[in-house]
């Protein structure tokens, strides 16, 4: 009998010229996203408060708070990219940069070796192509 389950595998970046540019190029893209959202989100508002005036001004007071609240989540990931964009940017070629953890599947078989098996794996990355994989 065997069983499918998820092990983490940690995906691991060589720090390349070439990537760091792309991941700046991505983080500021990101930035510039959120941007032109707050921007909208401004005009928006105020024309949905203005409608809201008519309904009352409980109505008015919650949906400040919805946009305020929404507002603030954009403003905290805006920040976050700019800090990981300063980090980016720090990075020293040849380097590595851990770009997250993912799951994958893994068999597991009776007289597996469970802790080899659940053993967190790392790839290794070089201007998008695996070059080592370590178990």
């Amino acid at each position: 009998m065997s069983l499918i389950i998820k092990r983490p595998v940690v995906i691991q970046h060589v720090v390349t010229a070439e990537f760091k540019s792309q991941l700046t190029n991505e983080i500021e893209e990101a930035i510039n996203q959120i941007d032109l959202w707050l921007e909208q989100e401004e005009f928006q508002s105020r024309r949905l408060i203005t409608e809201a005036e008519k309904e009352g001004k409980e109505f008015v007071s919650s949906l400040r708070q919805e946009i305020e609240a929404e507002r603030g989540k954009q403003t905290q990931v805006r920040q976050n990219l700019l800090a990981r964009l300063q980090e980016v940017k720090q990075l020293e070629i040849d380097s590595f940069f851990v770009s997250g953890t993912y799951d994958a599947p893994i068999k597991i078989e009776v007289g597996d070796n469970i802790r080899t098996k659940l053993s967190q794996v790392q790839v290794v990355v070089k201007d998008g192509i695996v070059i080592q994989v370590i178990e």
